[in-house]
């Protein structure tokens, strides 16, 4: 760019080229290899290195190889030159300036391991350079990933994305998310974000662990907890479906009367009003009839230690550089108590419901989701592995654990979780709507309200193996005319748990 284009006129091409060349020679120490060219193929590289040029040698570069393209492509993370700001950090552990490094994701994760070993030459006294030490790839990352049941997903989502847009009021709907885990180990088998614009479909795999929103009644296994630790309910406790009518606050409902419920059949059925007299009970009060109920930051702890005790609102420590924490709520009133209790205040990651997935089908043992499963070195020999442990165990007695499973599997029997998962497989589950907002002119003002869905669940209940979250963000959007409803939650379940259990 200094070089006047006067000047550069008179170049031939050698000249340009030869220019470009002592550039390259001249770049980094005077002692280190200086990459002139790369890629070359087989005659190329006998020409360069048979002509016998002084100071000139060759070698294998090692690459990065995606046998299945760009699948999980974000999640793998990039390869690239050394950042400027961490140039020292890694100069010192014996990089050269010019190697390649992972930069984000899993690349980032186990750059330690699957860094490769450079070429050593010594420098002779005339610059010559003798090689003393063969160079070597790096060493093998094996994930849990189940790549035909990743396929699967990725084209379920897909096709069932595409299978809505054909309904009406579904403008809005662009994106949906699941994961598929094995609860017992926490591994990770399956994740895909897909995105449909303008007709282009989009990975976006690491929204998974960075974009949080708002599930809904997904949540009330734990909020359920809440009332088992506080004392506010116990086993087989009965009230009558009805609404709550707090000062100032509108009326709130279950979706329709659901008759009396034990604690089994609220989660089953999915009532609100049995939510809503937990969350009013922890304040210890009785709910009467348009109250006036004061809230405390305590008394929203006592639900959010509990939701992190089972992986809501803390970070899981999946192995992906990045995780980002869902929104918590900072304001503190007896409506957003009502509404935390039931899914609708603060929000979540989708690999925070997995997490929180897990933990329910595992009677309350939370463990980290990995994606790693071994690393191998060139030998076979294992020099990381995952070993499944524990990372925590939510505060409440084993007893309510399997009582919140069996409201579950209840919930795929004679609730709203039926027909996700096969019945043969004796699953769990619950299901989840949420109200949400977004921006639809990028003025930065949430301006159109919409309908999010939401399914969890896992099998078999007593045993599981398989579990899966599925979260679809702003599927139609709410009119007061248009009851329209498009659930593709359950065609989504179903596929990839019968895809799961078929071929496992």
């Amino acid at each position: 760019e200094r070089v006047p284009s006067s000047d550069i006129e008179n170049y031939s091409e050698i000249d340009k080229k030869a220019a470009t060349i002592y550039s390259l020679m001249n770049k980094g120490y005077s002692y280190a290899p200086k990459e002139i060219i790369s890629n070359l193929n087989d005659t190329e590289y006998a020409k360069v290195i048979e002509s016998d040029i002084k100071g000139i040698t060759g070698g294998l570069k090692w690459e990065r190889y995606y046998p299945y393209g760009d699948v999980l492509k974000d999640v793998f993370g990039k390869v690239s030159t050394i950042p400027k700001e961490k140039l020292e950090e890694y100069k010192k552990k014996g990089y050269n300036t010019n190697d390649l490094v992972g930069t984000s994701y899993l690349e980032l994760q186990y750059e330690d391991y699957l860094k490769g070993k450079n070429d050593l030459y010594k420098v002779n006294n005339d610059n010559t350079l003798k090689l003393i030490e063969q160079g070597s790839s790096g060493n093998d990352l094996y994930l849990s990933i189940d790549i035909n049941l990743q396929l699967k997903l990725e084209d379920t989502i897909r096709e069932n994305i595409l299978k809505a847009k054909k309904y009406k009021n579904t403008d809005y709907l662009s994106e949906a998310y699941s994961i598929v885990s094995n609860p017992s180990t926490g591994e990770i088998l399956a994740m895909s974000g897909q995105m449909l614009n303008n007709d282009t479909w989009k990975n976006v795999n690491t929204n998974l662990i960075t974009k949080s929103y708002t599930v809904g009644s997904v949540v009330k296994g734990a909020s359920i907890a809440v009332g088992y630790k506080y004392g506010v309910i116990d086993i087989g406790t009965k009230m009558r479906d009805g609404c709550i009518k707090l000062y100032n606050v509108p009326i709130k409902c279950s979706y329709k009367s659901l008759g009396t419920l034990n604690d089994l059949t609220a989660i089953a059925k999915s009532s609100n009003y049995y939510q809503f007299k937990i969350a009013i009970g922890i304040t210890n009060n009785e709910y009467k009839y348009n109250m006036k109920l004061k809230t405390t930051k305590e008394d929203f702890d006592k639900y959010r230690n509990i939701y992190n005790e089972y992986g809501l609102g803390t970070l899981t420590n999946i192995d992906l550089p990045n995780e980002k924490l869902g929104i918590i709520g900072s304001n503190y009133s007896s409506d957003l108590l009502l509404n935390l209790a039931i899914g609708q205040y603060d929000t979540y990651t989708p690999i925070e419901l997995m997490q929180y997935t897990n933990t329910l089908a595992s009677g309350g043992i939370k463990r980290t989701p990995l994606l790693m499963n071994k690393i191998l070195n060139e030998h076979k020999k294992i020099l990381l592995e995952n070993k499944f442990e524990q990372v925590g165990k939510v505060s409440i007695d084993d007893v309510y654990s399997n009582r919140i499973r069996e409201a579950m599997n209840l919930a795929t029997k004679s609730g709203t979780a039926r027909n996700y998962i096969n019945s043969k497989y004796n699953p769990a589950g619950k299901t989840g709507t949420s109200e949400t907002f977004i921006d639809t002119n990028n003025d930065g003002k949430m301006d159109t309200k919409t309908t999010s869905i939401q399914y969890i669940g896992f099998a078999p209940y007593d045993n599981p193996e398989f579990s899966i979250i599925v979260i679809i963000p702003n599927i139609y959007e709410v009119k007061e005319y248009d009851f329209s409803k498009v659930y593709i939650t359950r065609p989504i379940s179903q596929t990839i748990s019968n895809f799961f259990f078929e071929n496992k």
